[in-house]
């Protein structure tokens, strides 16, 4: 009923407006989403702000969001309640690229924007329909298939926050409006011993949530460190190169399944706590292979792109009014302490090259200074010089017979 009324009203909408230049208004129950009521098929788009409302829900989405590889996205479901029939204008734009089906489907953008602002929260939140500008989203397992729930009215006591990090990096790219940040060391391992901070790699990468894909991407610098980490090598296992994406993946065989599930952990360090990826929860079976579900990519900016993988072990939580993210999840790592000592310990090194640079730079611009007043004073001695010269060469009259004549002194 829902998607015949979401129709309807699109279709007279595109009917009176051929330049789709304005915004349409899908009229949707109240959003309290749980696991019971209404179902509609949606994308959910961690990585743009503003919803989009398409009309072909079997097109590839690999062009447009994919950053143009081919991947698997999943079409998530929303659940709306349906106890209360609250409703309320909700703004969705419109692609008038894909208009060509008589079939609705969107995308619900999840992004935060420059203002921290996000088109569906902030409709919500002035529709006094939600009390706070927070979103939670948790992967849950149905019909061996995953399902993305959303929760407008999360409760944050297990929560671990970490702010987000600068996006200058990524102004002019896919990532401008996603929820990224500092990821400051990784480390594997089993045990206590093993996941000491001590024993971390210090990378300073990030890291952004996408909601659409089904794998982790890792940069390919970090590819042979994973492999050495990971034993990755020989008959059992080996580094797969996907020649229309460019993108590697690790092929193992069946046989290799038990050897696979041994190995570490690999904890990513994001503001201070460890979050486990787990290697069973990081390969699946393909006939009589198992791929790994961690695909290595060309990334300038030191980026990770986490997928459903991170997020069936943590639920997300993002704080549009405090520009942070929450996790919430089990075999979560403290490493507070020591990663506070590490960003004091990174503040101080920056601070002692800035005074070494200033101090430097002061040298330079005294240096600069004596430099050009020894070519300032050089070059009056030398006009002094030539003007002195030239005193010892005159023109003088000379008396006599055939008139006036010069003689050289």
């Amino acid at each position: 009923m829902l998607l015949i009324f979401t129709y309807l009203i699109t279709f007279q909408y595109i009917s009176s407006n051929p330049s789709f230049e304005d915004y349409t208004f899908l009229l949707v129950e109240k959003f309290k989403i749980g696991r019971k009521g209404k179902e509609i098929n949606m994308i959910l788009n961690s990585l743009i702000s503003e919803s989009i409302l398409f009309t072909n829900s079997k097109r590839s989405y690999s062009q447009e969001i994919q950053r143009n590889r081919k991947s698997d996205v999943l079409i998530d479901k929303l659940n709306f309640n349906g106890d209360i029939m609250n409703e309320f204008a909700f703004k969705l734009k419109l692609d008038d690229t894909k208009l060509n089906n008589n079939k609705i489907s969107g995308e619900f953008g999840l992004g935060i924007a420059k203002d921290k602002s996000n088109t569906l929260v902030d409709t919500l939140y002035e529709e006094k329909l939600i009390s706070n500008k927070m979103l939670e989203i948790e992967v849950v397992e149905e019909d061996s298939k995953d399902a993305l729930y959303l929760e407008f009215e999360p409760k944050i006591n297990n929560y671990y926050f970490a702010d987000l990090s600068s996006r200058d990096d990524f102004e002019d790219f896919l990532y401008s409006e996603g929820w990224i940040c500092d990821l400051s060391h990784i480390i594997f391992g089993s045990n206590k011993k093993e996941l000491s901070f001590n024993n971390s790699l210090e990378i300073k990468g990030k890291v952004v949530f996408d909601t659409r894909t089904k794998y982790i991407y890792i940069p390919k610098n970090y590819l042979k460190y994973i492999q050495r980490m990971w034993s990755i090598k020989g008959d059992g296992c080996k580094t797969i190169l996907d020649s229309e994406t460019e993108e590697k993946y690790f092929r193992c065989n069946l046989t290799a399944e038990n050897d696979i599930y041994s190995m570490p952990s690999l904890y990513l360090i994001i503001g201070g706590y460890g979050y486990r990826l787990k290697p069973e929860d990081l390969f699946e079976k393909e006939g009589k292979h198992l791929n790994c579900l961690i695909r290595f990519i060309d990334e300038e900016n030191d980026l990770w792109i986490l997928g459903i993988p991170f997020l069936r072990e943590y639920k997300l939580l993002f704080d549009y009014n405090n520009t942070r993210v929450g996790f919430s999840g089990e075999n979560i790592l403290n490493y507070k302490d020591e990663y506070d000592k590490w960003v004091a310990q990174m503040a101080e090194e920056d601070s002692r090259i800035f005074s070494e640079n200033t101090i430097d730079a002061i040298i330079l611009i005294i240096g600069t200074i004596i430099g050009i007043c020894i070519i300032l004073y050089v070059a009056y001695y030398l006009y002094k010089y030539w003007k002195g010269e030239k005193k010892h060469f005159q023109l003088q009259p000379v008396s006599g017979a055939g008139g006036p004549s010069a003689s050289l002194l």
